[in-house]
């Protein structure tokens, strides 16, 4: 009779643990997590991720590695990320543009096969000009204006958030511009720095770098960040625009809710870290903490924005 009572606990052991999914068998995460991204080394996504990363682990008590997988505006790292398992081992982290790049004509893929996680970072839009050239914002709208389409923006991209909130602005001004894509933003600076195109917008996170050769003639956020007090905002400036680049962080869709919720746990407190938040005053970024549903609430509405302003431009039918 004992026997035959083992047999069948043994027998039901075993079925519960194969119905079991294979994320409730080991504790998560029981091996190291890769983070994969669309840049490349050294830029404002590549830095803030180590900085998390190494956060992260010390949360976590595993590794958590960052890949650079540039190529496609995202799309490589993306791709790698969606063949992977839903198993949270993976996690992909992307900014803004993702709801308008995937919108275009020829997207691999849409954000809605994505799992928000969580938005660590903040970082305002800003625009570049060589040093000295304009006096203000108003200044360099002014030109724009009396050579329609002549002046020659840069800025990482096409349909990008960055050529989106240039034309936004310009469009407030009454303004005409001609776009210039680039593959990063930095290498927009160093365009207008040697006179090749007349302004580039960007982020403020890198204006250390270019301070002395360029200006910001101004920024996209609702108050000055510092340490850059100095720069106006668009708004103080007369233009109705509060904007911001954010960076989060993603899983395949379907990954199991507990493990989205560990990590989502894991990155908050990795973000509220003393070392994270010392990266985020040192690079003049903010803080872009919410919730894993209001993170998915604002990709759904800017989703929809996007569309608006993408067929406005032309670039969606």
């Amino acid at each position: 009779m004992n026997a035959r009572r083992i047999l069948l606990k043994t027998i039901a052991g075993a079925a519960v643990a194969v119905l079991l999914p294979a994320w409730a068998e080991d504790k998560f995460p029981s091996h190291p997590i890769l983070i994969v991204h669309g840049s490349k080394p050294g830029a404002p996504q590549d830095v803030m991720l180590r900085v998390l990363a190494k956060q992260m682990s010390a949360v976590l008590h595993q590794g958590v590695d960052v890949q650079g997988r540039p190529g496609g505006t995202g799309q490589a790292a993306m791709g790698f990320m969606i063949g992977q398992p839903a198993n949270g081992y993976t996690i992909f982290s992307d900014a803004t543009g993702i709801t308008s790049v995937l919108q275009l004509p020829g997207a691999s893929f849409k954000w809605t096969e994505l799992q928000p996680v969580y938005r660590m970072q903040l970082d305002p839009f800003a625009l570049y000009t060589k040093e000295g050239k304009y006096k203000s914002l108003k200044d360099f709208f002014e030109a724009a204006k009396s050579h329609p389409g002549s002046l020659r923006v840069g800025g990482y991209g096409v349909g990008s958030p960055h050529q989106i909130t240039m034309l936004l602005l310009a469009q407030q001004a009454g303004a005409k511009i001609t776009w210039v894509p680039f593959d990063s933003g930095s290498k927009a600076i160093a365009a207008v720095i040697g006179g090749n195109i007349d302004a580039a917008m960007s982020n403020i996170s890198v204006y250390r770098s270019f301070k002395g050769k360029a200006e910001v003639l101004g920024v996209s956020s609702g108050e000055r960040v510092k340490p850059f007090d100095e720069v106006p905002t668009f708004k103080e400036q007369g233009y109705d625009m509060v904007r911001y680049h954010w960076r989060g962080c993603f899983v395949k869709k379907g990954t199991p809710a507990p493990i989205v919720a560990t990590l989502h746990k894991a990155v908050g407190e990795a973000v509220k870290s003393p070392e994270f938040q010392k990266y985020l005053k040192d690079t003049a970024t903010l803080d872009g903490t919410m919730s894993t549903q209001e993170f998915e609430q604002l990709l759904e509405k800017q989703a929809k924005d996007d569309l608006v302003v993408l067929k406005q431009l032309g670039m969606v039918k």
